[in-house]
């Protein structure tokens, strides 16, 4: 056994502690280092893992989050804060903005466990999402083991002092923003509120659909229940909804005032294969859906594919990409996506942020399904930086809406709207995004946007980390906030 090297990191970040920790400090427990980052999907999807682990074993255990960025934006103190919000995250964080603990731990992925011994050894790695079931098997035994031999000293719940929740007004941390022409509303996806919101042309909420308790009962909009949706898109009476924490989509009837579940088993699944009752396929993480002739096109964001609900036949299908996480152009059963987060339809072609490689993609709506990249060249390229196709760059894309032979993007982590014109594709910036002009004083310029929507000349965006939707009037440049 290999003793683990010192944390080293009084001079970092901390979160959720009242003071840093290092290993003296973490005798007597066992430990569990989490290095993620948290743009990550696999990241994400330890969370709920954790959060149990935590809850069954409160006075043996620690876990620790070493949060190793990997985008410029994730590297920001402030950013990585509201994500903690965000995520609900109660366990000791440090920033780890350098990768000095990454390095002397010898991690190379993310996420990456990192199991320490009472005494301070190594016990073993494991990278990549665990098996949550067998994790917490062999952690009962490893608990009972070292009950038994003494070397579990207790007291791990005094290390922590977990931050106190945003007080967030309307809205908190939403998520795309969609518009139904005939039915002349917006829907909102109001994240962590666990609710789906609908207003009218002057933000004026109208309903106000789920709990707001975490959950996933379907029935009336003042039983049903969501964890954390995402995306939506809104027409003809119904809301379809990718309810990404409990990995289902849902169907909102604004006729019957009921919500329910569409696809998905409620379980987080693996590689989308082939078709089936779209009840009996499981989901990964959908984060955004896009309609189109009675087809719902949603991005399974947890396995870097594009999947389709076939609604007259209540069927759920693998539409795209092999589930490797990589940027590969080729015929949409073998081109490769990494996090698909945004999609747009239009007659021809299906739009996608590929959030992970800071792409902008299309796939063909026909059979063999050509996929297309305008912008982003890898995993690991990405600025801030207008220009002609490829020679431009986004970071982080979440959003992305299509209109009038453009594309208006979500570029989360520059906090910047930017459009591609699919005709010449130039990229460029929204000035007006970039500067908020804003008789309100309380206009700061965006924060991490998850979502934006082109209406006429106005856009309609999605200021996440500020917890309301703003609108951008294209012709004045000017702002307002039009739901907080």
């Amino acid at each position: 056994m290999v003793r683990a090297p010192a944390l080293d990191a009084a001079d970092l970040p901390w979160f959720n502690v009242p003071r840093p920790l290092d290993l003296d400090d973490l005798a007597g427990k066992i430990v569990i280092l989490d290095f993620w980052t948290y743009c990550c999907i696999n990241c994400i999807h330890i969370i709920p893992t954790l959060k149990r682990i935590e809850a069954k074993f409160p006075d043996e255990l620690v876990v620790i989050g070493v949060h190793s960025p990997k985008f410029s934006g994730e590297k920001e103190t402030d950013n990585l804060e509201q994500a903690i919000l965000r995520y609900e995250i109660e366990h000791p964080i440090v920033h780890d903005v350098d990768f000095g603990i990454w390095k002397r731990y010898a991690v190379n992925a993310w996420p990456t466990l990192m199991f320490l011994s009472p005494d301070g050894y190594i016990l073993g790695q494991l990278p990549g999402e665990p098996d949550p079931k067998l994790l917490e098997e062999s952690l009962d035994h490893l608990v009972a083991e070292m009950k038994k031999t003494g070397t579990l000293t207790g007291g791990a719940e005094e290390l922590i002092a977990p931050m106190q929740a945003t007080v967030t007004g309307t809205l908190s941390f939403p998520g795309k923003i969609a518009y139904s022409k005939s039915d002349r509303e917006f829907a909102i996806a109001d994240s962590n509120h666990n609710q789906i919101v609908t207003t009218d042309h002057e933000g004026r909420i109208t309903r106000r659909i789920g709990t707001g308790r975490i959950g996933k009962r379907d029935g009336s909009f003042e039983d049903a229940e969501f964890f954390r949706p995402q995306g939506l898109c809104y027409e003809d009476g119904n809301i379809w909804v990718a309810d990404t924490e409990n990995h289902l989509l849902r169907k909102i009837d604004l006729t019957n005032d009921t919500v329910e579940t569409v696809v998905g088993t409620g379980a987080q699944g693996g590689f989308l294969k082939g078709s089936g009752p779209a009840l009996k396929v499981s989901i990964s993480s959908p984060w955004d859906v896009s309609m189109k002739d009675g087809w719902l096109y949603f991005a399974n964001a947890g396995t870097h594919q594009i999947g389709v609900y076939y609604v007259q036949e209540k069927e759920a299908a693998l539409f795209a990409g092999s589930g490797q996480e990589s940027l590969t152009d080729a015929p949409r059963l073998v081109a490769t996506f990494a996090q698909p987060s945004g999609l747009s339809v239009n007659d021809d072609k299906l739009y996608l942020a590929d959030s992970e490689t800071s792409a902008i993609r299309s796939i063909r709506l026909d059979k063999i399904g050509l996929t297309a990249t305008y912008v982003g060249t890898g995993l690991f390229d990405f600025g801030d930086k207008d220009g002609t196709g490829k020679k431009a760059n986004l970071q982080h894309p979440l959003g992305v809406h299509y209109a009038d032979g453009a594309l208006f993007i979500a570029d989360s982590y520059n906090h910047k709207i930017k459009v591609l014109d699919l005709k010449t594709q130039e990229v460029h910036t929204v000035e007006a995004s970039a500067d908020i002009i804003c008789d309100d004083k309380s206009c700061t310029r965006l924060w991490e946007p998850a979502g934006v929507l082109c209406l006429d000349k106005d856009l309609y965006v999605s200021d996440t980390n500020n917890h309301r939707i703003l609108k951008i009037n294209l012709d004045t440049e000017k702002t307002v906030i039009f739901l907080q």
